[in-house]
């Protein structure tokens, strides 16, 4: 039985374009291995940020494909930059967000122009701290992130990360 439950499970990521509703999960791990130690997953359902450094410095991981599981995407990329209404610190309970600021300290938008999304090696990262961000924008293009950040490769997002304290 647990042969099948991961055959399946390995369907549905180990493919070249994995489908919108998965790919978050899969950039997310692979962001924290990329940063390896002193780094850890905290995202989980309605997180209010992704991974976090052993300081506390809280990161938000934002991805977006040109090829989609359904096909090339035709629309310019965007990330939400929206601050969380809420979010559950403990998993269970929810917590409002009164002060309508961000919760994350910086932000890590992926993006993949390549033909595989397993490969590490054709994502590009933004590191953007989010006191940079535009206050009240919901959202970002691509090209607007381009003009906060230099993309980083797998080998440099490490180095990046580590030159921002808290």
């Amino acid at each position: 039985m647990n042969s099948e439950i991961f055959a399946r499970i390995r369907g549905l990521f180990d493919r070249p374009q994995i489908q919108n509703n998965l790919r978050g999960l899969w950039v997310e791990a692979m962001v924290c291995e990329i940063l390896g130690d002193g780094w850890e997953h905290t995202g989980k359902d309605w997180s209010a940020w992704d991974v976090e450094r052993s300081d506390g410095l809280r990161v938000e991981i934002k991805q977006s494909a040109r090829e989609q599981s359904w096909g090339i995407a035709t629309s310019s990329p965007r990330f939400d930059i929206s601050a969380a209404k809420g979010h559950y610190p403990d998993g269970k309970t929810y917590v409002e967000n009164v002060s309508g600021l961000r919760f994350a300290d910086v932000y890590i938008f992926a993006w993949h122009d390549g033909a595989d999304q397993r490969d590490v090696s054709q994502w590009a990262f933004y590191v953007v701290e989010e006191k940079k961000l535009p206050v009240g924008q919901k959202s970002l293009s691509l090209q607007a992130i381009r003009k906060f950040a230099s993309p980083q490769t797998a080998e440099t997002l490490g180095a990046a990360m580590a030159r921002i304290h808290r």
